[in-house]
């Protein structure tokens, strides 16, 4: 939600803080992918009329070439409409289901204006391609936990995962740093094993000049006893 939104009177807080939670955490992931972003603009002004089961809930994404708003209510015309299980939104959104998989299997309906419903099946595919969060899920992240409270409808794992996307960048930031130590070194062995070829080549020099001075001197010591 925007900082100047108004909480209609029939919005419970708890929706709202829910709302304003997950507009927040779908941002961050946002962030996380700078070509997400970019895409963003083909869907500018385009809102999506969200309805998910268990629990029941009906909000609106307007989607901005600054991010995603949540809302309670429309921000504009509704081109797009979404709907399926709390669960399933979220196992797509994370990248742990592709969105192909999730509409054929029938846990995600999506139908509107073609053009518009093109360019936002492939905003989630190409997200869930990039898989910005699944890989890290996957070796960092208990998902049974996870799966087992949006089961049962727990809202608490909307705030399990607000420190994801913070956690993400830290660990690419880290993996990041370990490539340029990485390369840093390589680097300084390719300098030393440089440094051994060069020392190799005049140490068989060296033998080589050894070698013909006492051929020479032999050969000198013979020609003085012949004559």
């Amino acid at each position: 939600m925007s900082s100047d939104a108004k909480q209609p009177p029939h919005t419970s807080s708890i929706t709202y803080f829910w709302l304003n939670s997950l507009e927040s955490l779908l941002n961050a992931f946002v962030d996380l992918d700078p070509t997400t972003r970019h895409q963003l603009i083909h869907l500018d002004g385009i809102v999506v009329r969200v309805k998910t089961f268990a629990p029941y809930q009906v909000f609106y994404l307007l989607f901005t070439s600054d991010g995603i708003e949540v809302s309670p209510k429309p921000q504009g015309e509704v081109q797009v409409r979404l709907s399926g299980r709390v669960r399933d939104l979220v196992w797509t959104l994370l990248g742990l289901e592709s969105e192909q998989y999730a509409e054929s299997r029938g846990h995600l309906h999506l139908w509107g204006e073609t053009p518009t419903l093109d360019n936002l099946r492939q905003l989630l595919q190409e997200f869930n391609l990039r898989a910005a969060a699944s890989q890290w899920l996957k070796s960092h992240w208990p998902l049974k936990t996870l799966w087992q409270k949006l089961s049962e409808q727990d809202l608490s794992w909307l705030q399990d995962l607000q420190p994801l996307p913070t956690l993400i960048k830290q660990t690419r930031q880290e993996i990041a740093a370990l490539k340029v130590e990485l390369s840093q070194q390589q680097q300084q062995l390719t300098r030393v094993e440089q440094q051994l070829a060069q020392q190799l080549k005049l140490s068989k020099l060296l033998l080589i000049g050894m070698a013909l001075m006492i051929t020479g001197g032999i050969a000198g010591t013979v020609v003085k006893l012949l004559s």
